[in-house]
C-alpha cells in the first residue's frame, strides 16, 4: 500500500515543504519542480531540498493519491495523516512555516480537551501568535469557524 509508505516517508524525512503547490496537485508540483530545477546551481540549498520533496510529491500524485490542507480536527502535530479515502494525506501542523513544533503540540492538546469555538479560542488557547493566524486564515483553515467567541444580538 504505497499511501503508507509515502505517510512515513514525509512524516520522518521531510523538513521543507510548499504545502499550497503540493496541495493543487500534479501539475503544480511539476511546474513549481520544473522552476526549481531551472534554476540549476544558483538554486538556494533550500530549493534544492525542497525538489527532492516535489519529484516524489510527483510520482505520489501521479499514482493517483494527492495532498490535503491542514485540518484543524485531523492533522496531527507532525507526522503526516491517511484520510479516510485512503488516497489523501492530511498535512501536519509543522508544514505551516513558521508554527514551532510547541505551538503544533498545543493545538493538539486543547483540540482534545474541547472543539474550537473561534480563531479567537484557538489563538488564546494553544497560544498561536498572530503571524500564523494570518498564515492559517490565507490557507483557508479557519473557513466555516466565526472570528470571536463573541455573539452578536443585532444580526
Amino acid at each position: 500500500m504505497p499511501i503508507y509508505y509515502y505517510a512515513s516517508y514525509y512524516s520522518v524525512r521531510c523538513k521543507d515543504f510548499d504545502i499550497v503547490t503540493m496541495c493543487n496537485g500534479y501539475d503544480a508540483i511539476k511546474a513549481k519542480f520544473d522552476e526549481i530545477s531551472d534554476k540549476g546551481f544558483d538554486a538556494a540549498q533550500k530549493e534544492s531540498d525542497l525538489a527532492g520533496e516535489l519529484q516524489l510529491a510527483m510520482e505520489m500524485t501521479k499514482r493517483g493519491y494527492n495532498f490535503k490542507m491542514i485540518d484543524l480536527q485531523k492533522s496531527d502535530a507532525k507526522n503526516f495523516i491517511i484520510d479516510e479515502d485512503g488516497k489523501s494525506l492530511i498535512f501536519p501542523f509543522r508544514g505551516l512555516d513558521g508554527l514551532g513544533e510547541n505551538v503544533a503540540q498545543a493545538i493538539i492538546e486543547e483540540r482534545n480537551k474541547a472543539p474550537f469555538l473561534s480563531i479567537e479560542d484557538l489563538a488564546i488557547r494553544a497560544k498561536v501568535n498572530s503571524t500564523t493566524i494570518e498564515k492559517m486564515r490565507a490557507l483557508h483553515i479557519f473557513d466555516g469557524m466565526s472570528e470571536s467567541n463573541q455573539l452578536s444580538l443585532f444580526d
